[in-house]
């Protein structure tokens, strides 16, 4: 899923904010950067895995929750702008291991993209992977199948839909953890990068570029550690090597085209990251960009008013109770 971020909201600030550690930052840091919850707090059972925002406002939300908002909802779910519950959205997922929703994307038509470890969807088999209408009943036109968990999802400018996660194959063709379909389902034949191994964030880029991001240590072919960018045709984009020791479970692209990056590693681009650093457009690092976090928040779309969803593991938000969900801007001192 894309979250594109405008540059004076600070997200690293709200993820700080739901962990428990801050010790890498001065108590003066800390305080320049807390974000600011509002009255948000539908709250969850467990995990809140991904979050995407329709046009209309409404707040989708996915993860591995049974109860959202009080109210039953397996794994899937929908919000007004409010954080009250959707009554009339529950499709509902499932499966004999992990039925979670890992990534949800909406399409300009308003069809909304589901990806996960679930084999049924609105009832429905569906193989990691299938589609919704508006109002949350299933699009039976829609099956391409997976064979593995989709960890993320991104619709292209063209409608194309980009497809990340554990699969070998997609669309019953092999297709090493990166893919894409075109947009009625059928498989792209001539996009086939391919990763030696599970990827699990995805973004796009201004320019039609594609950021990934994962456990991976080789994308086309290439070395490449934990992050990678592909050109729009899915070749590898040669330029563009920074690096990560370990892996790396989110990517934002700002409005002035940096990238911000979340994982479990310590370096990044050569240089001591913990848990979160921030490139230059051209896969240098940032140098002046190094607060340290933790891992606990997996998804940060922005609101078009610019507050910013929170999606994780977290019970805390700002030092106020948001359990696995939460809602923030940011306040007039913060800065990057």
């Amino acid at each position: 899923m894309k979250a594109i971020l405008p540059p004076q909201f600070s997200i690293l600030a709200a993820a700080l904010a739901a962990c428990t550690q801050l010790s890498t930052l001065t108590p003066q840091t800390a305080s320049a950067q807390s974000p600011v919850p509002d009255g948000f707090n539908p709250g969850a059972n467990e995990e809140v895995t991904s979050l995407a925002v329709q046009a209309d406002g409404k707040i989708l939300v996915g993860g591995g929750f049974t109860n959202l908002g009080g109210q039953a909802r397996n794994y899937m779910g929908r919000l007004y702008a409010d954080g009250t519950l959707d009554s009339g959205f529950n499709p509902g997922t499932g499966a004999v291991i992990d039925p979670t929703v890992y990534s949800l994307a909406v399409q300009a038509d308003g069809k909304i993209l589901v990806g996960g470890g679930f084999t049924t969807l609105g009832g429905q088999p569906r193989n990691y992977i299938g589609r919704l209408t508006a109002n949350g009943t299933l699009d039976s036109g829609f099956n391409p199948g997976a064979n593995d968990r989709v960890n993320s999802l991104a619709v292209q400018p063209d409608g194309k839909i980009l497809v990340v996660g554990n699969f070998t194959t997609l669309g019953g063709q092999t297709r090493n953890r990166i893919g894409r379909l075109n947009a009625d389902g059928t498989r792209d034949s001539g996009f086939n990068p391919g990763a030696n191994d599970r990827v699990f964030p995805l973004a796009v880029q201004a320019d039609g570029k594609i950021l990934v991001g994962g456990f991976f240590t080789t994308v086309g072919g290439q070395t490449r550690n934990r992050i990678a960018r592909l050109n729009a045709n899915g070749s590898l984009d040669s330029g563009f090597n920074p690096g990560a020791n370990d892996r790396v479970y989110a990517l934002a692209v700002q409005a002035d085209g940096k990238i911000l990056v979340s994982g479990w590693f310590t370096t990044l681009g050569g240089q001591t990251r913990t848990g979160i650093g921030r490139l230059n457009a051209n896969g240098t690092l940032d140098t002046g960009f190094n607060p340290g976090a933790c891992y606990r928040v997996i998804s940060l779309p922005v609101q078009a008013d610019g507050k910013i969803l929170l999606g994780g593991e977290f019970t805390t938000l700002g030092g106020q109770a948001r359990n696995y969900i939460g809602r923030a801007g940011v306040s007039s001192h913060s800065h990057f």
